[in-house]
């Protein structure tokens, strides 16, 4: 299996928890908020209903200084 990065063709709202609403697709289809979604878990992907592409997330989360 190949995991492919399309984070910046995909439309998204923000995160709750372990799941994250998907607004478009790389389809195009677009979906009111939480009526499509996916999980963190890689071995259990989420199908878009529209095109049946599989997704997961993951969180990547910086934290920086701040100096005067």
């Amino acid at each position: 299996m190949t995991n492919t990065d399309v984070t910046e063709q995909l439309k998204f709202a923000n995160p709750d928890d372990e799941v994250l609403p998907i607004i478009r697709c790389i389809c195009g289809k677009v979906f009111d908020y939480w009526k499509f979604y996916i999980s963190i878990y890689e071995d259990t992907p989420h199908a878009c209903p529209n095109c049946g592409r599989s997704y997961f997330f993951r969180n990547d989360i910086r934290i920086y200084l701040v100096e005067d």
